[in-house]
């Protein structure tokens, strides 16, 4: 199997060991999941599916990020506690992978259940002088790190802009260097129910330590793969692996995998845009094999302008598959097979899958149902998700 490793911008060799360690980043649960979620985490579904295929034990974790500044805002305007939102969307999201046929995650920790560990990480951080006292707050100093920014490869200009788009405060007053990172933020609030008593003072943790601290405890390190939207590579992934190394990890993840955005109106579906196709919605109209087939019109590191009419393209698509599937020969189910166990492996290139289940509805049908044709067809479908 080859993967695309976003730091050395190369195909490479994806051969792990019987265990299979997976960490992508998840949903911050404040609204419904969106076409977008689905895609990013249909990506690691299939590589999951050919892995398992493959005879690998993979153990997938898959975060909630419950503890997050736009839950707050969220949980503020609906008048209800952050606490109960986060609970409520968390269990919306999963009813959704659920019926979307997501194979399990081996865990899906959130970051709420994680406090303590985040704490001590952060203390460690500041003990070993990687991070420094800003008021009540903790940064982490990248100037600490002479690699810094290399994982993405971005300009010094990019990465100004992205740190601020993508929550950073690189303009904040007293920071040694802009591009500084929150690590802890203090509240001195008696009354705001997002903090924690630890060893560094009443607070919540920053983002970024959350994703390293619950990768480590869940995962080791260093683990097979690092995953997630492509927007999370800098800064989130580039303060991952800053963080990981100053606290003695030298590799957080062997292989780093982004998925590219779905987009609406030109542009990534997002809550704060309020662009966004909610999956719930599609699955009222749409079966989910059908949602996952239109989803495969797109490779996951080009995503591209969501296009309704895939869905009922997909469900032609369908339809024509299982007829062909009660008549088709061996020849023609084993060929499928060959071909989907090859796309998947070849990048997760879904392309070709579709092009492979177009060849399968125009092959020659067979003499009469065989067993073992029958037997192929359902594996080709169970590895895309689409018994």
């Amino acid at each position: 199997m080859k993967l695309f490793d976003t730091p050395s911008q190369l195909y490479v060799a994806f051969e792990p060991g019987p265990v299979v360690g997976i960490y992508t980043c998840g949903i911050t649960p404040y609204d419904s999941a969106h076409l977008g979620h689905i895609f990013t985490f249909q990506t690691y579904d299939l590589l999951q599916r050919r892995l398992e295929d493959r005879g690998h034990e993979v153990r997938l974790v898959r975060n909630i990020t419950d503890v997050d500044e736009p839950i707050y805002k969220k949980a503020a305007e609906l008048n209800m506690p952050f606490a109960a939102l986060a609970e409520q969307e968390t269990a919306l999201f999963q009813s959704v992978l659920t019926r979307m046929n997501f194979r399990p995650a081996f865990a899906e920790p959130r970051a709420s259940q994680y406090i303590s560990q985040m704490a001590v990480a952060v203390d460690q951080l500041l003990t070993a002088g990687f991070a420094y006292r800003l008021e009540a707050d903790i940064y982490f100093d990248t100037t600490k790190d002479p690699n810094f920014g290399l994982f993405s490869g971005f300009s010094d200009r990019l990465q100004y802009a992205f740190m601020q788009k993508r929550g950073g405060d690189p303009h904040r007053s007293g920071k040694r260097h802009p591009l500084d990172f929150l690590l802890w933020r203090g509240v001195s609030d008696t009354s705001d129910p997002a903090a924690w008593d630890t060893e560094l003072g009443r607070g919540r943790p920053g983002w970024h330590i959350e994703c390293s601290v619950m990768a480590g405890e869940l995962l080791g390190t260093p683990f097979d793969l690092h995953g997630g939207g492509d927007d999370l590579i800098f800064p989130h992934h580039e303060c991952e692996i800053a963080q990981s190394k100053a606290l003695g990890q030298p590799q957080l993840a062997k292989t780093w995998m982004h998925v590219a955005p779905i987009l609406y109106a030109g542009e990534k579906m997002s809550k704060s845009l309020g662009n966004l196709v909610f999956a719930k919605d599609l699955l009222e109209d749409y079966a989910p094999a059908v949602i996952r087939l239109a989803l495969m019109k797109y490779h996951y590191r080009t995503g591209g302008e969501w296009q309704p009419e895939f869905l009922d393209e997909a469900a032609e698509l369908m339809t024509e598959c299982m007829a062909a599937e009660k008549t088709c020969s061996l020849e023609s189910s084993t060929l499928l097979l060959s071909e989907v166990r090859a796309a998947l492996d070849d990048d997760l290139d879904t392309h070709r899958i579709w092009h492979a289940l177009c060849d399968f509805v125009s092959a020659s049908p067979g003499a009469a149902p065989d067993p073992n044709a029958v037997a192929n067809v359902a594996t080709a479908k169970n590895l895309l998700g689409l018994l």
